[in-house]
């Protein structure tokens, strides 16, 4: 039996290697829509590649 990879949630934290912090604002047609801590634009990034780079912060 193999687990289900959970989606990340709009609000949830999440950080990146190098320690850099990111808010979820939402996940559409396979792809993430976050904002860096300090940046005013936003990313957009494939869900796999989102969940590959980023680990769920729990604050």
């Amino acid at each position: 039996m193999t687990k289900t990879p959970v989606q990340p949630q709009p609000e949830h934290r999440y950080q990146d290697a190098s320690g850099d912090r990111v808010t979820v604002y939402c996940v559409r047609f396979n792809r993430v829509t976050f904002y860096r801590d300090g940046y005013s634009s936003p990313c957009v990034q494939p869900v796999g590649r989102f969940m590959r780079e980023f680990v769920e912060v729990k604050e």
